[in-house]
């Protein structure tokens, strides 16, 4: 038998958490909706519910994989973490409060700075069905990275059997650098709303050398879509495809001819250029329906400059996700490896 990381195939325990969150909403808030203080009460079963349910799920996984000698080998060690409970019940208590504090205030944040007192209930489904599979994701992280510790995954490790999958353990905090990414990101977004303003009539300098910035509205946000997901295209398949080919490099043959054909994603072109038009493309069609759509779920005919750069920051980290996770599929499918190796080899060789 078997054994996997529930870190690397947590799809189970996020689609079980999600949809009995989402089933919450039918029974407590179908058809009414729900105003802000009752998102707090919410978000406090929503944090309760997905620990449980997370941690019974990782911490019977990683049980079979301790028994089996096959815990992870690279695990990034933290003092912090192996203070903390090895006892799923005590842990899972500590999780539920402290996961509940943090979303209950990012919550609260996020609803009270775009004036949202108040969510009908398609608007508040569709942003809990948003916000539980990020906290699903994140507690399950959590969870597997407090038993892949020295201290419990040792314990009655009877065999030092090689473990299954090679790749490090996720360290689930937030790092320095992710922190700056988020700068850049936030930061690149005001200018971009700066300069598709000034091209497209929503900024307009006065007389005295002061700007003026209009709101975004539904109507002028479809156009915004297109050039931001035309930058999105460029700018997530040139950085996936350079760490691909980076990695390709640095892998050993016998990992390189491991690799299997995906028809779902070997279709789609392997030199650059091309593929940056069609992942462009898909994101600027995507983008161009998807904002439009979304300010008039959430009920907001027009955005102001904070509130449109925080909803484009939120959105860009939502959507680079899954498109980076296609461009990854992508980028290691045997053809494009091979492709790869030889277009170098034939350069080094003239």
């Amino acid at each position: 038998m078997k054994y996997s990381l529930p870190y690397i195939n947590n799809a189970k325990a996020v689609l079980i958490t999600v949809a009995i969150n989402l089933g919450v909403v039918f029974v407590f808030h179908f058809p009414n909706g729900i105003n802000l203080r009752g998102v707090v009460a919410d978000t406090f079963l929503c944090a309760c519910i997905t620990t449980i349910i997370n941690m019974w799920i990782v911490y019977a996984s990683v049980i079979k994989i301790r028994r089996a000698g096959k815990m992870p080998q690279q695990v990034p060690i933290s003092g912090l973490m192996q203070r903390l409970p090895k006892n799923p019940v005590a842990l899972g208590v500590i999780y539920a409060f402290a996961f509940a504090a943090t979303t209950i205030a990012i919550n609260w944040l996020i609803l009270t700075f775009f004036d949202m007192s108040e969510l009908s209930f398609i608007p508040w489904m569709t942003y809990k069905l948003i916000y539980s599979t990020i906290l699903s994701i994140k507690i399950v992280e959590f969870c597997i990275f407090r038993y892949v510790q020295p201290d419990w995954a040792k314990e009655r490790q009877e065999n030092t059997l090689e473990t299954v999958s090679r790749q490090p353990v996720k360290n689930p905090f937030p790092k320095i650098s992710l922190i700056k990414e988020m700068y850049g990101s936030v930061t690149g977004n005001i200018a971009m709303n700066i300069i598709i303003g000034t091209v497209l009539g929503g900024a307009v300098a006065q007389a005295d050398g002061s700007v003026v910035i209009f709101p975004t509205t539904q109507q002028g946000i479809p156009i915004t879509g297109v050039i931001f997901g035309l930058i999105v295209g460029i700018l997530a398949t040139n950085g996936v495809v350079k760490s691909i080919k980076e990695a390709i490099f640095a892998a050993d043959s016998a990992m390189l001819e491991s690799l299997v054909r995906d028809k779902r994603f070997s279709w789609m072109p392997k030199r650059i250029v091309a593929l940056m038009c069609l992942t462009a493309v898909c994101a600027m069609l995507f983008s161009a329906v998807a904002l439009p759509a979304l300010m008039y779920l959430f009920e907001k005919p027009f955005l102001n400059f904070y509130q449109f750069t925080l909803f484009i920051t939120v959105y860009a980290s939502l959507i680079v996700k899954p498109i980076s996770y296609v461009l990854i599929r992508r980028c290691m499918q045997p053809d494009f490896v091979s492709f790869t190796l030889e277009r170098t080899t034939n350069l080094s060789t003239k």
